[in-house]
């Protein structure tokens, strides 16, 4: 039987059809080769995107079937923000607890779907070889391939399991084991391009477009079958997971909550009980305090306590102050029992400031006949001119013009700011020579004494 390549979905069709009978003819291709092979990949996809409708029925029965049933994923997200804390606190814990139950889950899917993706393989090959390989297009090359990669994708499988079993020792498990399934991924592909090209003899890139196909064919089915799988199998193992990983976590950690709060209301109330008795001292410290306060600003307006701190201030030595506080309590307190001493104390007073006021006359008379003698000595020296010039100084700075008069008497001649005397009253001990006087004045007081040389 000849194949009709006047129409290319009827060619589509017809390769097809003999394609899975086991015998075609490579002849009538051979003006149509690129619809051919076009063909196969289309054709190939087709079947993947059939699956889709069956998919999307598959997953709306299973959430019809759990309409009726509580949903805990629902709840998680309801009270996500109440067991963040736990979920965080327990997540290494629960996600080993979790490997054996995902790890049993995933076996079920991988044995079923690598018995079913054996079959699939058995007719992409077969139809794959038809198109781009006719010289080795045979059933038995079709089982040769599909049970190789059945052995490579099992082996790559248990490695994957040893890698995620071993990566769950170390602390960062998330990213070793990322980093093996990567270099596990990337080393399968390879093996399965390099048994495409050694059991086929295509060339490379039509080699990685059917593998491509065959993952996405298989992608497909197994989607097809994980709701039936999981719908058997994962909500008794979900609720045995929950049962036995998180409940009892979360009974532990409810309890833990509860005892918690209740040594925190223990201590809250002894805390309570210690505050309130410390308020109460206060209170009464603070009561004994004022009572203190009261009876100190008490003894401060007595009589004693006026009169002591009198004697203070006498012993300080301010005998005027000591004296008017002595009048002002002899008023305040007329019949104190300390008004005796109070007036024996103010008669010494008296008689201290008399005797002091006495001396201080004397010391002023003494000083005036003091001050001068020197004047009238200095006055003697200068009238025979034997007075230095740093005597001088020492005796007119500072002193008005006034003063300076009173002193020398008139000057020989005035100036905006300076007077001159000419008689002869300075003495130059350098070179023994007399000479006038020169008295400079700034703002009226005498800032400078010198030799008048004119």
């Amino acid at each position: 039987m000849e194949l009709r390549n006047d129409k290319p979905l009827e060619l589509v069709r017809d390769s097809f059809n003999y394609m899975m009978r086991g015998y075609v003819p490579c002849r009538p291709l051979a003006g149509n080769v690129l619809i051919g092979k076009c063909a196969f990949f289309v054709l190939t996809f087709l079947i993947a995107m059939a699956g889709l409708p069956l998919l999307a029925d598959s997953s709306g029965a299973g959430q019809a079937a759990a309409g009726g049933q509580e949903d805990f994923g629902q709840y998680l997200v309801d009270h996500q923000a109440d067991l963040a804390p736990f979920f965080e606190s327990n997540s290494g814990d629960l996600f080993k607890k979790a490997v054996p139950f995902v790890m049993e889950m995933t076996g079920w899917l991988i044995f079923i779907t690598m018995l079913v993706g054996w079959v699939v393989d058995v007719l992409l090959s077969r139809g794959y070889s038809f198109v781009f390989a006719p010289a080795y297009s045979d059933t038995k090359r079709a089982f040769i391939y599909a049970t190789g990669r059945l052995f490579l994708s099992f082996i790559y499988t248990i490695l994957i399991g040893l890698a995620i079993v071993f990566s769950l020792r170390f602390a960062a498990a998330g990213i070793i084991l990322s980093v093996a399934v990567l270099l596990l991924v990337v080393v399968a592909f390879a093996a399965q391009i390099v048994w495409i090209l050694y059991l086929f003899r295509t060339n490379f890139p039509i080699s990685v477009l059917f593998y491509i196909a065959v993952i996405v064919v298989h992608g497909f089915v197994a989607a097809l079958m994980v709701g039936p799988i999981i719908g058997t199998k994962a909500p008794t193992e979900m609720t045995n997971f929950i049962d036995q990983a998180i409940t009892p976590k979360l009974q532990a950690e409810a309890e833990a909550t509860k005892r918690q709060l209740a040594t925190v209301k223990l201590t809250l109330d002894a805390d309570q009980a210690k505050a309130t008795d410390l308020q109460n001292q206060i209170n009464e410290a603070q009561a004994e305090q004022e009572r203190l306060a009261q009876a100190i600003e008490d003894k401060k307006h007595s009589d004693r306590y006026l009169f002591t701190q009198i004697v203070k201030v006498r012993a300080k030595g301010d005998l005027e102050s000591a004296r008017r506080q002595l009048l002002s309590f002899l008023t305040q307190f007329p019949t104190s029992n300390v008004t005796a001493q109070a007036r024996l104390q103010l008669s010494e007073i008296n008689n201290q400031l008399a005797l002091e006021e006495a001396q201080k006359q004397q010391q002023e008379a003494e000083a005036a006949q003091a001050a001068a003698a020197a004047r009238a000595d200095l006055l003697a020296r200068a009238g025979k001119g034997d007075v230095t010039l740093s005597e001088m100084r020492q005796a007119l700075i500072g002193k008005t013009r006034a003063q300076v008069s009173d002193l020398l008497g008139e000057p020989s001649e005035t100036a905006s700011d300076s007077w001159g005397y000419r008689q002869q009253m300075i003495l130059n001990p350098m070179t023994n020579e007399k000479h006038g006087l020169v008295v400079n004045f700034s703002e009226g007081i005498v800032q400078g004494v010198d030799y008048d040389r004119y």
